[in-house]
């Protein structure tokens, strides 16, 4: 079993097959302890377990149980008596390679090219930065932009903030939004979900409801950023020139 497939295909087979997010999250918690047990044909696991892994109330579990095997994510088998109940994970990473190719990496060889067509290219470290996120098409999730750009496999807990914000109504195009907040966590060389965080944090405060917005706003940003550095240099030059006439001044005889 491929770990990192089985979570690619996980993400993909929710844009048709969604789960609540206390699914997405029992998903995940089963996973773990799937891979904790060397991936066998089936495992067996307390429910107080799943419930601590997953942060939800025992109570809840059942129902959200269920809601995973309706929809093909695992097969349980329940023992009675106390025990334990006999769980089956679908190998969702099989759907994966039946996939087309270029869905899930990028034509480097048609990109290289399309660069090298552009007479007016200019070369910039934020170009290539830029240029290195993946976001290989347009209706990738917030889950696989996490995964595929190294911040780290999602854990029940990120994949519970990233629903969070999600279902936040202060984002009008919220999945756009948390996604555009990664890139800029990645620009700033900083692959953690906590960055990210405080990133929409400041956005949510400012008011600021769409990618369009967000990313008017760091333009200005830079631009003030731009003018602020070029007066601070004027500045420096002009006081350096000051100096340098004093000194000449210095040696200067004026005959008194």
């Amino acid at each position: 079993m491929n770990y990192e497939q089985q979570i690619q295909a996980f993400y993909n087979q929710l844009e048709t097959n969604p789960l609540t997010p206390s699914g997405i999250a029992t998903w995940h918690a089963l996973m773990q302890v799937w891979q904790k047990a060397g991936w066998p044909k089936s495992f067996t696991v307390a429910v107080s377990v799943i419930a601590v892994k997953s942060g939800m109330k025992v109570r809840h579990f059942y129902n959200i149980r269920k809601e995973l095997e309706e929809k093909g994510y695992l097969t349980f088998t329940s023992r009675g008596s106390g025990q334990a109940a006999q769980y089956a994970m679908t190998d969702l990473s099989t759907n994966l390679h039946h996939q087309p190719r270029a869905l899930y990496a990028p034509d480097r060889t048609q990109a290289s090219a399309s660069t090298a067509s552009q007479p007016n290219a200019q070369p910039s470290s934020l170009l290539i930065k830029e240029n290195n996120i993946k976001e290989n098409n347009k209706d990738i999730t917030p889950f696989r932009f996490y995964e595929e750009n190294g911040f780290g496999r999602l854990s029940p807990f990120i994949s519970e903030s990233i629903n969070a914000w999600l279902d936040d109504p202060t984002f009008t195009e919220p999945s756009g939004v948390v996604i555009e907040a990664m890139k800029v966590s990645l620009l700033q060389n900083v692959r953690t979900w906590g960055y990210v965080s405080k990133i929409l944090q400041d956005w949510s405060g400012k008011g600021l409801q769409t990618v369009g917005e967000i990313r008017a706003e760091r333009e200005k940003w830079k631009q003030k950023m731009a003018a602020y550095h070029a007066e601070k240099k004027e500045v420096s030059q002009h006081e350096k020139s000051m100096h340098s006439s004093a000194a000449d001044y210095s040696s200067y005889d004026f005959g008194f």
